[in-house]
């Protein structure tokens, strides 16, 4: 009688497990794109790719980012987006970096930013076997204007 016991209870902590796993990703947290987080000036508004994108988010939380190299004097919103296919963009957060970050050496004249992509998005996407998209610099964008004085 116990050993079935132990058998039922295995069976319903691997099936609550699965049930969980799922429903985390299921739900994939996203940073809603508002205007509120872009650029609107009169000025003519263009998009730039980053320099490098680092995935690695088996190292925890934040480690799915790209690094931007921004022109100083540049205003540059505050998320940036990455296109994951066919109306599939999400956006990320934009945080200003030092001059150098994961061997991106700032060129004279510019900034560094970091964008991050959210980790469970990320590793969504990267079970789908979409980790290739992620890693192209050419999914992510960041908007930049020149600064109005």
């Amino acid at each position: 009688m116990r050993k079935h016991q132990i058998i039922y209870l295995l069976f319903t902590c691997t099936l609550v497990a699965t049930i969980g796993f799922y429903n985390f990703l299921g739900k994939v947290p996203t940073i809603p794109c508002e205007n509120w987080g872009f650029i609107s000036i009169n000025t003519t508004k263009s998009e730039i790719h980053p320099e490098k994108v680092i995935v690695k988010p088996w190292l925890g939380r934040h480690h799915i980012y790209a690094i931007f190299m921004v022109p100083k004097g540049h205003l540059y919103d505050n998320f940036m987006t990455v296109n994951l296919g066919t109306n599939q963009t999400f956006c990320g957060d934009i945080s200003k970096t030092g001059q150098s970050a994961d061997g991106i050496i700032a060129q004279p004249g510019y900034d560094l930013a970091k964008g991050y992509l959210h980790t469970r998005t990320g590793i969504k996407f990267i079970l789908a076997g979409k980790i290739n998209d992620i890693k192209k610099v050419n999914n992510w964008r960041l908007g930049v204007a020149i600064e109005k004085n």
